[in-house]
């Protein structure tokens, strides 16, 4: 992988790493259609952060 490719990739799992602090996740599993692992894409690695980042904060949620 190129320098950038790289860095983008660091900044890509630092973000992955942000969201799922937020959401307490400590566990997932993931997997490509592609057969190219998406751990070393940043655009699958913000994908999973993103998707994350939907998850309700289970501390936060109002019950009724």
């Amino acid at each position: 992988m190129s320098p950038e490719l790289l860095e983008e990739l660091r900044v890509a799992w630092a973000e992955l790493t942000e969201a799922a602090k937020a959401t307490k996740v400590t566990n997932f599993h993931a997997c490509t259609r592609t057969g190219r692992p998406w751990t070393e894409d940043p655009a699958a690695v913000r994908a999973v952060a993103a998707t994350l980042r939907e998850f309700p904060d289970t501390d936060s949620e109002q019950t009724t």
